[in-house]
């Protein structure tokens, strides 16, 4: 399941190559406006950096290079509002993790990882 779904992220991402997005999860043209808006999505994108944090911390071989893959692009998204001429290298960012992540979900598919053991819980914590 991982692999066909970071196959469709990348393919959706190499054909959509020119289009660039605002990088954040609330715009403008939502309900809220001003300050509370931008505290919205800085509270978000906080939860998603700690969510790749513990989802990265939580897993070990093949499987944190995968997480590591698909993070990669999500977490230097919000960088675009900032810096708009970073745009480019960072759907290139993004566009190179998500082929780590589908390089590192076929090495699983192919060959399990043995980190994991019977009862599903990793040595990486």
């Amino acid at each position: 399941m991982a692999l066909g779904l970071t196959a469709v992220v990348f393919a959706l991402t190499i054909l959509h190559w020119g289009h660039t997005q605002s990088g954040w999860l609330f715009t403008p043209g939502f309900v809220l406006h001003g300050w509370l808006l931008m505290a919205l999505n800085v509270f978000f994108y906080g939860y998603v950096c700690w969510l790749g944090f513990w989802l990265i911390r939580g897993t070990a071989g093949p499987e944190r290079v995968f997480m590591a893959g698909w993070f990669a692009g999500l977490l230097l998204s919000p960088l675009n509002t900032l810096g708009p001429q970073w745009a480019v290298a960072i759907k290139h960012i993004g566009a190179v993790g998500l082929a780590v992540a589908l390089l590192a979900s076929l090495s699983l598919l192919v060959k399990p990882s043995a980190v994991a053991d019977s009862s599903c819980r990793t040595d990486a914590t």
